[in-house]
């Protein structure tokens, strides 16, 4: 179980409220150059349900203001010092450990990419985005493992009207 907060300030022309995660309004709720600060709430949970499965939930959630009036050229609408935007993201994984090998694990997420649901200075996110992952990790030794597995973005940017993204990955883990 874990608590997180933080509190962050983005200077004009270099706000990343959600880190690049998120779509447009929630990376910038108030546009590119409007100075911003952010208080960031967490929640975490992990819980062992018997030696081969792991059940965990996360989600945070962002308050975040603008510090100056200005122009947000995204929504194109005039933003006032002090208006308020919440983000929120969320996630759910399974992972079923020792599946097929010793060492081995199978892992499944769906969740949300950060999106605004209300934005005082500019635009919410019309429509929700979803991320659904799959991975399984092989260990060929103790030293080295692969790590094949593929993601899908629905409705990218909270908005239905984009087109599903489609990822495969490949990874080799090494720990000496």
């Amino acid at each position: 179980f874990g608590l997180t907060y933080v509190r962050s300030f983005y200077p004009e022309n270099e706000v990343l409220v959600s880190g690049g995660t998120g779509s447009q309004p929630a990376n910038q709720p108030f546009g590119r150059g409007i100075p911003t600060s952010a208080d960031h709430t967490g929640l975490q949970f992990n819980y062992r349900i018997n030696p081969s499965l792991v059940f965990a939930v996360w989600g945070g959630l962002s308050f975040a203001r603008a510090q100056r009036g200005g122009f947000n050229e995204v929504a194109n609408s005039w933003v006032e010092s002090g208006n308020q935007a919440t983000i929120y993201n969320w996630a759910l994984t399974l992972a079923l450990l020792d599946l097929g090998s010793e060492g081995s694990l199978l892992g499944f997420t769906v969740g949300q990419p950060p999106k605004v649901s209300f934005n005082g200075g500019g635009a919410a996110d019309p429509n929700s985005s979803w991320h659904l992952e799959a991975q399984y990790r092989y260990p060929i030794n103790d030293n080295i493992a692969l790590n094949p597995g593929f993601f899908v973005v629905i409705n990218p940017e909270n908005k239905s009207a984009n087109r599903s993204i489609w990822v495969g990955t490949i990874r080799a883990l090494f720990e000496f």
